[in-house]
């Protein structure tokens, strides 16, 4: 039977919810047309259920029913407005709504919570992930070619997960923090041991909420694909950051002329960024670009994730 996607909710019916995976294994068979069929009895009777119209709208753009597709998504976005099923982002792509607006909250943490329990096995066996080691030798070459210790006072995980990140980190911080906002993720970093500190927020909002000048190391490994325009990340962390702090993270990639806006939206619900915007938007926040690197740090369908590693340095 076809598995329900992250952010699925019942009907409250087990009539209407064995519809819904009928017409969800119909269309991941290629039968969107079937698929359509079947959400419109369901909707004729539960027609408030947000998943059954987020299922509809991907059976409608799969049949090239674009407009249709995109009246179903803007009624999810009526009646799921944490948007833990992801319309914006089917919107984005339908052109309906800004990039930067596609990306919510509840999306990002109803997916981690979902993947939770798998999370590690499937990252590193199956996905062949390996962001926090790159993100180490970055700050390890960084490091190197500044003549100081890779030795850090109080760093902050952004996006900690399950704490992958703060397992590579940890011998190198004396003070660590790790921020994420999916309970699930928060709890298996707990059991790890491996954090002085966790806390669920969004990200940006807790480095805006930080103290001034408090850490000299923040990471993002593979977070920040999570955002479009990460200038106010970049501007939330320098802040942050004492003078000389720095700031490392990893981020998929597109060429410079691939989007006028300098990343892009990806199939996979990931955003891409390029490397001439990464440079302008570090610049522009005050931050120097000290470490800019090509890297793969995971796997999709079998094929490398072209990437980047990055390190920026809070301007002195």
């Amino acid at each position: 039977m076809a598995h329900l996607p992250p952010g699925f909710s019942s009907s409250n019916d087990v009539a209407l919810d064995r519809r819904y995976r009928w017409a969800k294994a119909s269309l991941d068979a290629g039968e969107s047309d079937e698929a359509c069929e079947i959400l419109l009895q369901t909707l004729a009777e539960a027609p408030s259920w947000a998943p059954a119209w987020k299922l509809l709208g991907d059976a409608l753009a799969a049949s090239d029913k674009g407009n249709e597709a995109r009246g179903a998504y803007e009624r999810v976005v009526e009646l799921d407005p944490l948007g833990h099923l992801g319309a914006k982002l089917e919107l984005a792509r339908l052109g309906a709504v800004k990039p930067h607006d596609a990306m919510q909250p509840g999306y990002v943490a109803a997916l981690f919570d979902d993947y939770s329990d798998r999370f590690d096995a499937h990252l590193v066996e199956r996905l062949g992930y390996r962001a926090p080691r790159v993100m180490l030798d970055a700050l390890r070459e960084t490091c190197a070619v500044e003549e100081r210790a890779l030795r850090f006072e109080h760093a902050i995980d952004l996006g900690c997960g399950t704490g992958l990140m703060g397992e590579i980190i940890r011998p190198f911080a004396t003070s660590l923090t790790g921020v994420d906002l999916s309970p699930g993720m928060l709890t298996k970093a707990r059991a790890k041991l491996v954090y002085d500190h966790l806390i669920r927020t969004d990200i940006v909002e807790f480095l805006r909420a930080a103290p001034r000048s408090g850490a000299d190391l923040i990471l993002a490994a593979d977070v920040l694909v999570y955002i479009a325009d990460l200038r106010p990340c970049f501007a939330a962390a320098a802040t942050a950051l004492c003078a000389g702090g720095l700031l490392a993270f990893t981020v998929q990639s597109c060429g410079d002329d691939a989007t006028r806006d300098g990343f892009a939206l990806g199939l996979d619900n990931r955003f891409a960024h390029s490397q001439a915007y990464l440079r302008e938007a570090a610049t522009s926040q005050a931050l120097d670009v000290v470490h800019l690197k090509s890297a793969v740090t995971r796997q999709d369908a079998g094929r490398d994730v072209a990437g980047f590693a990055a390190v920026l340095a809070r301007t002195q």
